[in-house]
Order: structure tokens, then C-alpha cells, then sequence
């Protein structure tokens, strides 16, 4: 299919350039009610294998162990992988959009200096303390996000209110011990400012199970188990307003990647299930919502000689939840023939990943666009994501 023909099907229009574009369009005012899941999918997911580009006739001469058999129809030129139920469920419920062929200006390859950037919102690794999302929180001056991990990812970092909770064994630290080391950290500025948090822990760490077994441990920390911890949180009247997931590393398919079933079925059915879990705990609160996934970068279009794709650029992002008000798959799809690669081998970044961030704190958290390019994330806009809501 020619990509004229292949951009009209989608719904969309091309877009060569990003000069001159018009900044994005004021979003609506949202009441307090709205509420954020990031779900963060280390490694690289692989953009070609969780939403297909059916239409494309070149797939099925370039791909051929990883070729999905079984794909979950959404329009005539993408499908969603097999595993993909709940989300598949959204699509049929108008309730989510993805974004194709996207990414960031970050072109290196590198797991470490990827991630560093898809959480930074910085094009220069390791030059950032603090992430899009915590500057985001800061200036919005909202309650601080909670991250369901045991280290405070760098998406967070830059808001002072940020806290960490992971299921555990320990019983929670009794409260004298918390007023010692409260007054300890009383003649530290820097530390002074954790002490409210501190001792808000024993209340938000019943989860705690001394002696716990083995199968006990694996099911409170299941993917569906932590997105009901976050549905949790997020459900508080006085409760963060933001929560992340980390879905660490096994996104990095270089062999034996699979298709219908293996690998990468297995990483997608983890994220399957925490959009199901969470849509399911956050009940009633589910329509003032929005969950959105990040990685790092793309896979190779063509399989390597393991069976699998090495590290690329270009990948895809869900954003689901009741705040999307039409489903749809946004796309500056310009085919898969090489000389529209990216170097001839990767899915271009023709949409930018931090783009489409902005347009997230701008609904979520009453940030201006001005205020977003300037203070938390330099960005590309495009036209394109105007119609990220609707």
C-alpha cells in the first residue's frame, strides 16, 4: 500500500516537518478528580509486535518468526497483539488511543542513556536530577505521585512529595523510632522536608506480611497485584494524584523474541493485566482517568539472526482510560520500506514522545503549553496530537 493511501486509511494526515507548526490547542480544564497511571516498560518495546501494522505489505517478507498470527483487529491498517484483551476491550469501549511511530530525538541505542531520557524528558543523558514528571507535579503544585518500586524512579524525582511503596515482609518502623530519626533530620534542610512523608509510612504499609511464603510474595507483587496497590492510593481522598508502575526490563527481545505466544506475548500480557486490574479497582473514578505507557525506544524492523529484533527507535504508546473519549490509532506511518527507515532499519520517530507527555500534563495538570515547553519538556509539536482526546 502505497502511503498516501496507507496514511488516509489510518485517519490521519502526513506530516514532513515539524517547522513552523502551531503550538498544541488549549485542552479542557479538568476538575481535581483526574488521576495518572505511567507504566513504565524498560528494555524497548518492540512497536511492530504490539500493534501491527497489518496493512503493510512488506511485514510478512521482512518479519517471519516474529510475525503475529492472531492479531485483534482495530481498523484496517493496525491490530493489536493477541495478548492484548483488556486493552483490545478499551479500543471497542472508545476508551484508548495509541500513538505509532514515535519516540524521542535520542537516536543512541543505549538502554541506559534511553531510559534516562524517557524519564528525564532531557535529549542529553545523565544531565537531569529530576524527571518530566516530578517537574510537572512541582509546577502544577499537586500532591506528590507515588511510585509502586522499591527505588524512586527519576520520572519522579523533582517533587519533593514523591514516595515509593512496594508489597514486603518488614513490619513498618514503630512510631518512636520514626520521631527519632524525624528530629534527627529536623537540623537538615534538605532532609527536613521528607518528615511529613516518613511518617505518613506505617499507615500505607499494611501490605506488610511477616513470613510470607514464597508464592505469597509472587502473587501480592504480580502486575495486577501492584496495579491495585496503585489503584489504591489514587482512590485516597487526600491522595496522590499521579502513580507509577515499573515493568523492569524484559522488554529487550534480541533472541527467541516470539510471536503470538513466547517472550514479548508474556511482557504484554503483564501490561495487559495491569490495565484490567487497575480499570477494575479504580470503579467509579476509572472515567476521570488516564494510564499511560512509556520505553525507551523501538526495536528493528527486521529480525536479527537469534529470532529476534535488536535496539531501535520508533515504537508505540497506549494512553487509555476514561479521559480518552474516542479510540484511535494516531500515526505519521510512512511505510516500511527502507529508504523511509531510520537508517535504514528502525521505525522512524516521526511523532515526539515528549509531545505527546506535554499533552498529558497540559489535561491533567492545567499546565500551560508555554509553561511546558519552557519549564518542563522542550518538545515537537504536531497537529497530529491535537486529537489525542477525542
Amino acid at each position: 500500500m502505497k502511503r498516501r493511501s496507507f496514511i488516509q486509511h489510518t485517519g490521519t494526515t502526513a506530516v514532513l516537518t515539524y517547522a513552523g507548526l502551531p503550538g498544541l490547542a488549549q485542552s479542557r480544564v479538568q476538575d481535581e478528580k483526574t488521576r495518572l497511571l505511567v507504566v513504565l516498560l524498560r528494555g524497548g518495546m518492540d512497536g511492530l509486535t504490539a500493534v501491527v501494522p497489518v496493512a503493510d505489505p512488506l511485514l510478512t517478507k521482512i518479519r517471519k518468526s516474529t510475525l503475529i498470527q492472531r492479531p485483534l483487529a482495530l481498523n484496517d491498517s493496525f491490530a493489536l497483539h493477541p495478548r492484548l484483551q483488556n486493552l483490545h476491550k478499551l479500543w471497542g469501549q472508545g476508551q484508548l488511543k495509541i500513538v505509532h511511530s514515535m519516540g524521542f530525538a535520542y537516536t543512541g541505542r543505549s538502554h541506559f542513556e534511553g531510559q534516562d531520557v524517557m524519564q528525564s524528558g532531557i535529549m542529553k543523558p545523565y544531565t537531569s536530577k529530576s524527571g518530566w514528571l516530578g517537574r510537572g507535579l512541582k509546577l502544577a503544585n499537586l500532591q506528590g505521585g507515588v511510585a509502586i518500586s522499591i527505588p524512586m524512579p527519576l520520572l519522579l524525582k523533582g517533587d519533593d512529595q514523591a514516595a515509593t511503596e512496594f508489597p514486603n515482609w518488614m513490619q513498618p518502623t514503630d512510631q518512636d523510632t520514626l520521631s527519632r530519626v524525624v528530629a534527627m533530620w529536623s537540623a537538615d534542610s534538605t532532609l527536613a522536608t521528607y518528615s511529613d512523608a516518613l511518617q505518613s509510612r506505617p499507615t500505607k504499609q499494611a501490605m506488610a506480611q511477616p513470613d510470607m511464603d514464597a508464592a505469597t510474595a509472587d502473587e501480592i507483587r504480580s502486575p495486577a497485584a501492584l496495579a491495585r496497590l496503585a489503584a489504591a492510593r489514587l482512590k485516597e481522598e487526600l491522595g496522590p494524584r499521579v502513580a507509577v508502575i515499573d515493568v523492569a526490563n524484559g522488554f529487550d527481545t534480541h533472541g527467541v523474541q516470539g510471536a503470538d505466544t513466547g517472550v514479548l506475548a508474556n511482557k504484554l500480557g503483564e501490561l495487559d493485566d495491569i490495565m484490567g486490574a487497575f480499570q477494575k479497582a479504580m470503579g467509579d473514578q476509572w472515567r476521570h482517568t488516564l494510564v499511560l505507557t512509556i520505553t525507551e525506544f523501538g526495536r528493528t524492523v527486521a529480525e536479527n539472526g537469534t529470532s529476534g529484533t535488536d535496539h531501535g527507535v520508533g515504537s508505540c504508546c497506549f494512553l487509555a482510560g476514561g479521559l480518552v473519549e474516542k479510540s484511535g490509532v494516531i500515526a505519521d506511518w510512512r511505510g516500511l520500506q527502507k529508504p523511509q527507515l531510520f537508517e535504514e532499519r528502525d521505525l522512524p520517530a516521526t511523532l515526539d514522545a515528549c509531545a505527546i507527555y506535554a499533552q498529558v500534563l497540559e489535561r491533567l495538570f492545567k499546565l500551560s503549553p508555554a509553561v511546558i515547553q519552557d519549564q518542563v519538556l522542550a518538545h515537537r509539536p504536531s497537529p497530529l496530537l491535537n486529537n489525542l482526546w477525542t
